[in-house]
């Protein structure tokens, strides 16, 4: 039986690959617990500077695997608390960790593929991908920090539309919407997604952290508090052999060349 995740290192880039095509790539309990642990392991892994996801047959994600959802409700209780244990601390691991995350967005994208998709940094997606937020069809409310992101990032009106009504949205509408970054034929996926992780894994990556973290507090919290944080970031940044490197390189007129010490 194939691996219903696949973990590929391609220097300091660690790739994450959904890997269970004939299901459209829809999220299990095994796969959501091994990506939890692989996530936590990253994090304590400096080599690895850049976190790339995507999925496996040109579909990113279809949402949760639902198949056996369907027996004792008792029983289909327990399985979704379980789920949703790894599920989200998956989201919490890509949110808290100092690497940008990239997501390469293919095809089918609703549910939990749409929560992995949101709480990436950068996301380059093709422009046959479609995109479904509701889950209301099933009974079931959004998960995985939707009605987290999705307020922030397109504001609540158009949040309620697409979490209400559950409608298929396009690639031309996902851009508009300003839900990725950058819209590419399809078979320029790879490349573009590869050249923003390699180009943020040579970055300085614990200021990337502190700069996503910064972002990520910037809706909760008053103008004096987000001051009063990005000048504690501030120093501790300057504590970083890349802000040295980064002086230096700038006084000696070259490029910098960092570490992500």
């Amino acid at each position: 039986m194939a691996a219903e995740v696949l973990f590929e290192t391609r220097g300091s880039v660690f790739i994450v690959t959904f890997n269970r095509p004939e299901a459209r790539n829809a999220l299990t309990t095994s796969m959501a617990k091994e990506l939890s642990a692989k996530l936590k392991s990253i994090n304590e892994d400096r080599s690895l500077r850049a976190l790339l996801l995507r999925g496996a047959n040109n579909i990113y994600m279809d949402g949760q695997d639902m198949s056996g959802f369907a027996g004792d409700i008792n029983a289909v209780q327990e399985q979704i608390s379980h789920r949703v244990q790894f599920f989200y601390s998956c989201i919490r691991e890509m949110m808290a960790m100092d690497r940008p995350v990239i997501s390469a967005v293919d095809g089918r994208v609703s549910g939990a593929g749409l929560s992995f998709m949101l709480a990436s940094d950068i996301v380059v997606a093709t422009k046959r991908s479609t995109f479904n937020a509701g889950t209301t069809q099933y009974a079931m409310i959004p998960d995985g920090g939707t009605t987290f992101f999705l307020p922030r990032k397109i504001g609540m009106a158009h949040a309620n539309e697409l979490l209400l009504l559950g409608e298929d949205f396009d690639a031309d509408r996902a851009e508009k919407l300003h839900l990725i970054t950058r819209l590419v034929e399809n078979d320029a996926l790879e490349a573009q997604a590869m050249a923003f992780a390699e180009r943020l894994a040579k970055g300085p990556t614990r200021v990337l952290g502190a700069t996503k973290r910064l972002i990520n507090k910037s809706f909760e919290q008053d103008l004096n508090t987000q001051l009063s944080q990005e000048a504690s970031a501030w120093t501790s940044v300057t504590r970083t052999f890349d802000f040295r490197e980064g002086m230096k390189a700038s006084a000696g007129k070259r490029e910098p060349k960092y570490t992500g010490a």
